[in-house]
Order: C-alpha cells, then sequence, then structure tokens
C-alpha cells in the first residue's frame, strides 16, 4: 500500500486543546530519537497491547495480550472518543500522540525488526492524523514531499522509504494508528473516503525547484569538512536541501554516501553504510 490520502475529519478545536494540554503533563518515550537529527523523537502510547503505556518500543510489548487503552488513553476523552470511533478496535495494535519540532528524521523504513512475529500479530498498517501542524512540516516518499493538514487522515506506508521534516520551532502534533495485517469486518477507519485517484493530492504536495548545479557542487564540498564527529549534522544538511530543492530519486542517502567515499576520514564509510543498512534495509540484530 502506497501512502494516500484518506479523508478529512471536523477536529472539536476546544476539547482538542483540553486534551493536549492535559497531555504536557505525560511521560513521553524518546524511544526511536535516533531516527531524528534535531529534536527528540517523543511519544506517549494512548492505546496498546495489554493497555500498558511501556517503553515505547514496539518490539517490548506483549502481542498475545488483548489491546486497550492506556492509563495515559484514559486520561484523555476527546481522543479516546476520537479513536473509538474511528478505528477498527479488533485490529488496532496501538496509538501514539507524538510530538516533534525543529528536526530531521533520516530516511528510513519501519517494521524492519518485527519480522520475526507472525504475519497476523506484527503492526503492517499506519495512519496518521495531525492534530497540530504547521507548514514548515513535510514529509517525503517516493521524491514527493508533500504536507498532512490537520484533521486530514492518512493512510502511511511506512515500508517505504520516508522521512520527516519539522522545519520550526512550532511543535506538530499527530495521532499514529498501527494496525494488524489480518481480515477485519470493517475498514481500518471509518470515514468517508476521498473520490480521487491521486493517491497524494496536488493541493498537499510541495513545489521544490530542481537543485541547481552550482547548489550541488556547493553541497559536494562539504566532504571537505565531514568527519565520523560531525556525520549527523552534515546528513541534516542533505535531507533540509532535499525539502527544498528537488535532487532527484534517493537524493539523500545517494548524496551522504558520495559525501563519505569523498571525504578524508576513513571511518565515515562504513559508519554511513551501517547507517543505510539499518535504517533501510535490515535491523534484525536491532534491540528496537
Amino acid at each position: 500500500m502506497k501512502t494516500r490520502y484518506v479523508s478529512t475529519i471536523p477536529l472539536d478545536e476546544e476539547r482538542l486543546a483540553k486534551d493536549l494540554a492535559h497531555a504536557e503533563s505525560f511521560r513521553y518515550s524518546e524511544a526511536y530519537s535516533d531516527y531524528l537529527i534535531g529534536g527528540p523523537w517523543k511519544n506517549a502510547m494512548l492505546w496498546a497491547t495489554g493497555g500498558d503505556i511501556g517503553t515505547g518500543l514496539v518490539t517490548t510489548y506483549s502481542y498475545d495480550q488483548r489491546p486497550t487503552f492506556t492509563e495515559y488513553g484514559r486520561q484523555l476523552p476527546y481522543l479516546q472518543e476520537l479513536i473509538t470511533n474511528l478505528a477498527d478496535l479488533s485490529r488496532l495494535q496501538f496509538v501514539r500522540l507524538v510530538p516533534i519540532l525543529d528536526t530531521v528524521i533520516i530516511p528510513h523504513r519501519d517494521f524492519l525488526e518485527l519480522t520475526d512475529l507472525p504475519e497476523d500479530q506484527r503492526p503492517a498498517h499506519r495512519l496518521h492524523i495531525p492534530l497540530v501542524t504547521h507548514e514548515n512540516c513535510l514529509f517525503s516518499e517516493d521524491n514527493v514531499v508533500y504536507r498532512m493538514r490537520a484533521g486530514e487522515v492518512w493512510h502511511f506506508d511506512a515500508a517505504q522509504i520516508h522521512s520527516v521534516a519539522s522545519l520550526s520551532r512550532t511543535t506538530r502534533v499527530h495521532l499514529m494508528f498501527d494496525f494488524a495485517d489480518r481480515p477485519g469486518s470493517r475498514p481500518l477507519v471509518d470515514v468517508p473516503e476521498a473520490e480521487t485517484d491521486d493517491r497524494i493530492p496536488t493541493q498537499s504536495r510541495v513545489a521544490r525547484p530542481p537543485l541547481p548545479d552550482d547548489r550541488r557542487a556547493d553541497l559536494f564540498r562539504l566532504a571537505d569538512i565531514l568527519t565520523i564527529d560531525n556525520v549527523r549534522e552534515v546528513f541534516a544538511i542533505v535531507i533540509k536541501t532535499h525539502f527544498r530543492w528537488d535532487g532527484g530519486e534517493n537524493f539523500a542517502w545517494d548524496t551522504m554516501t558520495a559525501l563519505a567515499r569523498a571525504c578524508k576520514d576513513p571511518a565515515v564509510l562504513p559508519h554511513t553504510l551501517e547507517l543505510l543498512r539499518y535504517f533501510t534495509l535490515d535491523r534484525s540484530d536491532s534491540k528496537e
């Protein structure tokens, strides 16, 4: 399934604001923050297998237990109502409240670390609903950069290489749903689907100018200063360039690998290739 816009739902701004204000008191997990360059990836479990808030790492939950609202989810009446009314609870495994700001996410695939789980138990379908967002919160897949706006419902193909940028000090907050891949008696979410053949509508897409040759050359001069100590900072520059300019397919990883090959520090290339493996190919040896 490719990422696609599904529908737009009305949000009760007053009730939502009350829930989000209360959620500021939660202790957010920072699991998966190694995917980000900038601020941490914070998340609070509202619904989970066993009803446990847990660690935030999806590999640490008991998949043989019935999913239900967590202690945090039960404290947010509006979001609890929204989840109950929208989602097929028989297949819903996790719902996370996810705020991020001033950060980029390394292009990656999700679910790679879950291959040991039975197919009908492992999370396989993801859905996003932005609750609070801004124009500089951007998503990327297949060299298409786009925005998800508040109240929009998106089926998000996390198995494809994707990236996110929140290029602002303003916090964006999403509800993120994970569903098991098994048959159900109803759709994953009960909303009227938009009548369009364009999975990412034109109005959601961000028009980026082609990356000029002189800017590309400037970017490759980062090889002169690239060391094992500043790999993440240089990669952040490359990723931000991708969100503002069209450098072509697989621009971020191809550029970072080329910089690693050209730099003088011999530790950078094997480290970069290991990052590429971990984020896009195989996390079978990872605890996360």
